[in-house]
């Protein structure tokens, strides 16, 4: 073989080994996995909250009796359990032997007042009382001294002490008075505001004996929530704080309350508890009293503040946390600082700005 040929031979050899290595070094790097972005959560403004769950029912807080106001007979019973009654109106009548001696009393009391009034207006206007005095002395006699009582006749004003008995006689017979109107406007029985009757324990034919309950009546909108706590949530919470409820009959609604009183006095039971009330921004149409409620009373708050998920952000006994940030290209380390730890969210003091990407680890 010529040594041309062997010399143009082996330079196309060495090309074509050339090209290979080359090809296949290029095709070795494209197959060089890029980075691949981690899970993240984005840092965003948000309210964060922090809050006590008060499981309870709900009770109305308007429930009046209605009572007998004498002893006697009803001629008249107009409304049964579960009727709806609007203010004033007539739920029984007493019968006209019952009505018969109210109008006496209230005549002998009407009297009576106006007697009192009459000597009160005299002895307060006349200069010139009939009184006695009586003083006590010392006169001597042989052995001594002795005591000896002398009393003297005069007109003169009413002294302080009768015209206080009078004007304390005059209240009491004013009252006796008011007692004795009261009784005879009772001689109907009327809703003292619009509610739903309860509870009807009239009949028209038994005698009833004063203050025996006949009738008792509802608001049913007035409607509070009595939750309970248990100790360790006791101290969080105080009379104002806001707070968000559920009602199992009504799961198509929330309703806005607020923590209106508490009562310091232990529940005992299985787990100790303590009562609290909540009253109602509103009452939806479907409550009544007794139904079951959840409550969530918000302790803490911060409005549109640096957040992320409780979930992604694990802290110190310092309030600070190390956290991976993903740029696009790499994640990086940085230290933040942290402020209220609600239910969902974590405030975000410092460390990190609005949009960056946390890693979720």
């Amino acid at each position: 073989m010529k040594l041309r040929t062997i010399i143009i031979i082996s330079i196309v050899s060495m090309l074509v080994i050339g090209a290979a290595g080359y090809y296949g070094f290029a095709a070795s790097a494209q197959e060089q996995p890029t980075p691949q972005a981690p899970q993240t959560a984005t840092v965003t403004k948000c309210d964060v909250q922090q809050t006590v769950d008060a499981p309870g029912e709900l009770d109305d807080t308007s429930e009046t009796q209605l009572l007998m106001p004498v002893d006697g007979k009803l001629s008249q019973v107009s409304v049964q359990a579960g009727d709806y009654v609007t203010a004033g109106q007539v739920l029984a009548k007493l019968d006209d032997h019952s009505k018969a001696e109210a109008q006496i009393a209230l005549k002998d009391a009407r009297e009576a007042y106006e007697k009192a009034a009459d000597y009160l207006k005299y002895l307060q206007t006349v200069q010139k009382i009939p009184q006695t005095e009586t003083r006590l002395f010392l006169r001597p006699v042989r052995n001594g001294w002795k005591y000896e009582t002398k009393t003297k006749s005069f007109k003169g004003p009413a002294p302080e002490d009768w015209i206080t008995e009078a004007e304390n006689d005059l209240a009491l017979k004013k009252a006796e008075f008011e007692d004795a109107q009261a009784t005879l406007d009772q001689m109907e029985l009327k809703a003292p505001f619009s509610g739903v009757v309860t509870e009807v324990d009239a009949a028209t034919d038994q005698v009833f004996h004063e203050n025996d309950v006949l009738f008792k009546i509802i608001d049913p909108k007035a409607l509070e929530v009595m939750a309970n706590v248990t100790q360790e949530d006791y101290p969080l919470l105080k009379p104002g704080q806001s707070a968000e409820v559920y009602f199992d009959a009504r799961p198509d609604v929330t309703v806005q309350g607020k923590v209106d009183r508490i009562v310091p006095k232990l529940i005992e039971g299985d787990s100790p508890t303590y009562d609290i009330y909540i009253s109602l921004a509103e009452v939806p149409d479907g409550l009544v009293d007794g139904m079951t409620a959840d409550t969530n009373v918000t302790i803490a708050s911060r409005q549109g503040v640096l957040c992320l998920p409780r979930s992604v952000v694990h802290t110190s006994g310092d309030n600070s946390a190390m956290l991976q940030v993903w740029n696009g290209v790499e994640t990086e380390t940085k230290q933040v600082t942290t402020g209220l730890r609600g239910d969902a969210s974590v405030e975000i003091l410092s460390g990190l700005d609005e949009g960056e990407q946390v890693v979720v680890q």
